[in-house]
């Protein structure tokens, strides 16, 4: 009987508001009227709509009050102020909602969040902004989820800690023991949520980035990395490949040793010749003895300048990502890899097993170059540290280097002829 009484209740002040807003339409002098909302505590509680340019404003305000002379001093007190308020709410509409909707919007193909970025000078790739959506969709938020984590402030340094325990473990399942994620892995899945935190700081949405003081893994190499036999890779490059990026990517580090980054910040206009021979003039490195030119045979120059035309590059440009992207993602060199892997007849069991990677191309150069008795010029091209007299011999603007740095640059070209490519 109770529970009638009370939809009655709630049908008797339905009915009371109805006429209350017929009566409000004939645009009250008011330009206001009270709409009564059942209330458990005190039976209801006014709320004010306004009457703006001969329209009723979509929404409601609560006066906090059952007192029709209170309820009606808060409103006309209020009008002003609430009005604005509305207003500018609706005209700035900024993409900010809950934790979990922000999160699952943030990588979204036309993200709001990630124009806002983009106009401060921050873009990534297509592809990277694909992966690391599925990361948050498929691995983050369900964690996050399962933790109980209600909204950005609970995500503290230890919980990072604790995160990263989870991921660095060995998972049971039905189907058998899944393998822990590499420390390197977990870097980037980390990367990608500190994002998030970085745009939300900036927007006044977060005060702290717990991903800036967090405790983070130590990255290491357990293995020796492995390389190709030298033998194998003979031809593979005059073969067709399934996917041209990826064969332009083994392509430089197994023809230059060029290191990842290096090969990542090139541009067009890198591409130097010195007499008829042309070079990669590497000004940015990991050290400063990596800054430095490269011999870049005539095969790859012209692989090279046809990625360039067919993707409109022009001088400035970098060549092998769009400017503003972070970093090609590791995915993407691990595929490539794969694709090398394919036409070399190693399996990925293999692989796994000697440790052969992407950056193995830059030990296979090494490599090759030593087993042909290149010499120390090697080290010069690779940008390891030199002796002072190695890098005078060899310095390309000395007359006398010059004389010696084209010789043996076309020694290298000659190894890569005889062990990597088919005759020029």
């Amino acid at each position: 009987m109770e529970l009638k009484q009370i939809d009655l209740n709630k049908l008797m002040l339905a009915m009371q508001t109805l006429q209350d807003y017929i009566n409000s339409v004939n645009l009250s002098p008011k330009r206001f009227y009270l709409d009564k909302v059942f209330s458990k505590k005190n039976g209801f509680t006014y709320y004010v709509r306004y009457q703006d340019n001969g329209i009723v404003v979509p929404s409601h305000w609560t006066t906090g009050t059952n007192d029709k002379i209170k309820a009606e001093s808060f409103a006309i007190q209020n009008r002003d102020r609430l009005l604005l308020a509305y207003y500018n709410r609706n005209k700035i509409k900024k993409p900010y909602g809950n934790m979990y909707s922000i999160l699952k919007k943030y990588y979204t193909e036309n993200s709001e969040y990630l124009k806002i970025d983009f106009n401060r000078g921050k873009s990534i790739n297509e592809e990277t902004r694909r992966s690391y959506h599925n990361y948050i969709i498929k691995q983050f938020i369900p964690y996050i989820k399962k933790q109980g984590i209600k909204s950005f402030e609970d995500i503290d340094p230890a919980f990072l800690a604790r995160y990263q325990n989870y991921l660095l473990a060995d998972k049971e399942t039905k189907n058998g023991i899944i393998k822990g994620v590499k420390p390197q892995t977990i870097k980037i899945y980390l990367l990608t949520v500190s994002n998030i935190y970085n745009h939300l700081l900036i927007e006044g949405h977060v005060k702290l980035n717990p991903f800036k003081t967090m405790v983070k893994l130590k990255i290491k190499d357990e293995l020796i990395r492995g390389c190709y036999e030298i033998t194998k890779l003979r031809g593979v490059f005059n073969k067709i490949w399934k996917n041209n990026f990826y064969y332009l990517l083994c392509l430089m580090i197994y023809t230059t040793g060029m290191r990842n980054s290096e090969i990542e910040r090139m541009r067009v206009n890198d591409l130097i010749k010195i007499d008829d021979i042309n070079f990669i003039n590497i000004i940015e490195s990991k050290t400063k003895n990596g800054i430095r030119i490269v011999p870049l045979h005539d095969f790859v120059y012209k692989k090279i300048i046809r990625h360039i035309k067919v993707n409109n590059k022009t001088n400035n440009d970098l060549i092998f990502k769009n400017e503003g992207t972070v970093k090609i993602m590791s995915e993407i060199y691990a595929n490539a890899n794969l694709e090398l892997a394919y036409f070399t007849k190693y399996t990925p069991e293999r692989l796994l097993k000697e440790n052969i990677t992407f950056y193995s191309g830059r030990h296979f150069w090494k490599t090759l170059m030593y087993s042909e008795n290149l010499g120390e010029i090697e080290e010069y091209f690779m940008g390891h540290k030199v002796s002072t007299d190695v890098s005078k011999r060899y310095n390309h603007r000395d007359k006398q280097g010059k004389k010696k740095l084209l010789e043996k640059a076309n020694k290298v070209f000659q190894i890569l002829d005889k062990c990597v490519f088919t005759a020029r």
